[in-house]
């Protein structure tokens, strides 16, 4: 795929972003107006020697990456990349408002385990997402608190999560009124639906003033209530879901990869201006290029970085951007060198990459791997290699500046769930340099 081409179809998802509604039944502001979470599951083990952690041939060793052959590692500020794909554009553009954490040991070259390990912080059964944990904090009653779209999904019953994977469905759901044959007429006049709506709500009320109503009765009411009451919010994100010729189509990203990223992002935007979410999951399949490896996974990287991109340009447009935080990651990388398919294979040391608009912490690249992509052991506190005392970063470490990052460390979600005690590094402390 051509440069001209990615750059085309990034203009065109940016400028389908900025198509809004030109009227609403509801203001943004009736829902809930707290910071807001955004996960990019890059899923199959995404190749950061081609990312955000290039590395160039070293003479007499097999070929770590064809790009190297021709040109050299790129920086944006304080940031490397590789010049390959769209990079450049991208971390251009949002290099202020980044952290990229290299060196990031998985621990395993099992799919299974490094979805688990990276996304939850642990490499055992039993641990939620940092989504999960994010939304249970901040905004567990919001009837789509947490929307997840496909990959690593784990809550440990904190909260659930909402699927939002076809916009025609998810209409019909919002809108029970709406007749599925004619979306221009309803069933019953909107008024009379309020009245029948209130009427409810008043009788469980009635009902729960019971003493002596059972148990499991008191709680089936109690469920009944809290639905009733997101009806009327899951009707206004109603207003907020595109029309049907605002719907961005599925894009052929490669021959082996088709995506629906760009509708993901279009509904999380939706769901984020409404109020009714706080977190989201989106994901994007097909970095697991045992074969083949240049030409699948370079538009996977561009399209990745387009769907980033339209999220960012989105939430400028729709009035978000400064609440949102967005964390890009994958199950582990790809090894630093290719097989004989022109693929690569498991890599356990891999990269997170975590976003906040004019971030204070900004514009700084953390962890580091040598020629060969192992990971050095770091110090802490300074951030600094350290061969001999430091510390290899493990998803644990990563999580836990999450935790604190999002406001979830210390609260009664983190104190439920049994997390080893683990080092401190610095990741978003201003005050180590970059």
């Amino acid at each position: 795929m051509k440069r001209r081409e990615l750059l085309n179809r990034s203009f065109w998802l940016g400028a389908a972003a900025l198509s809004l509604p030109t009227t609403r039944l509801f203001a943004a502001d009736d829902g809930y107006a707290g910071p807001l979470l955004a996960v990019f599951q890059a899923d199959g083990g995404w190749d950061v020697t081609s990312y955000c952690d290039p590395k160039v041939n070293v003479s007499g060793q097999p070929d770590i990456t064809n790009w190297s052959s021709t040109s050299g590692i790129q920086t944006a500020g304080n940031i490397a990349y590789a010049p390959f794909g769209n990079n450049a554009w991208f971390f251009d553009k949002y290099m202020n408002d980044m952290v990229v954490i290299n060196g990031v040991d998985a621990q395993t070259n099992s799919h299974t385990t490094g979805v688990l390990h990276n996304w939850s912080g642990r490499n055992a059964r039993g641990f939620p997402t940092i989504t999960a944990m994010f939304a249970a904090h901040q905004a567990s009653t919001l009837p789509l608190a947490y929307i997840n779209y496909g990959g690593f999904g784990d809550t440990a019953n904190l909260i659930r999560f909402s699927r939002l994977n076809d916009v025609n469905s998810l209409r019909q759901l919002l809108n029970t009124n709406q007749r599925a044959w004619d979306p221009t007429q309803t069933d019953r006049n909107p008024d009379d639906m309020a009245r029948i709506r209130a009427f409810r709500r008043a009788r469980n009320a009635r009902m729960l003033e019971d003493e002596a109503l059972l148990a499991r009765t008191r709680a089936n009411v109690q469920a009944y209530d809290s639905a009733l009451a997101a009806a009327g919010e899951l009707e206004r994100f109603a207003d907020f879901v595109p029309d049907d010729a605002d719907v961005l189509p599925r894009v052929t990203v490669n021959p082996e990869t088709d995506s629906n990223l760009p509708q993901q992002v279009q509904l999380t935007a939706a769901a984020f201006e409404a109020g009714v979410a706080s977190a989201a999951d989106l994901f994007l399949s097909g970095f697991d290029t045992h074969q083949n490896h240049d030409s699948l996974h370079e538009p996977l990287l561009s399209h990745l970085n387009e769907g980033i991109d339209l999220l960012w340009t989105m939430a400028e447009a729709r009035g978000f951007a400064e609440r949102l935080t967005v964390v890009i990651g994958s199950d582990f990388a790809r090894t630093p060198r290719y097989n004989a398919d022109n693929g690569k294979d498991h890599w356990p040391i891999g990269s997170v990459i975590v976003m906040q608009k004019n971030a204070i912490w900004g514009n700084r690249q953390v962890g580091f791997t040598d020629e060969g992509h192992n990971a050095f052991g770091m110090d802490p506190a300074t951030l600094q290699v350290d061969e001999t005392n430091g510390t290899i970063i493990y998803p644990k470490h990563v999580h836990k500046a999450l935790r604190r990052l999002l406001g979830v460390e210390g609260t009664a979600v983190e104190s439920g769930l049994e997390f080893r005690t683990t080092e401190d590094f610095g990741f978003f402390n201003p005050s180590v340099p970059r």
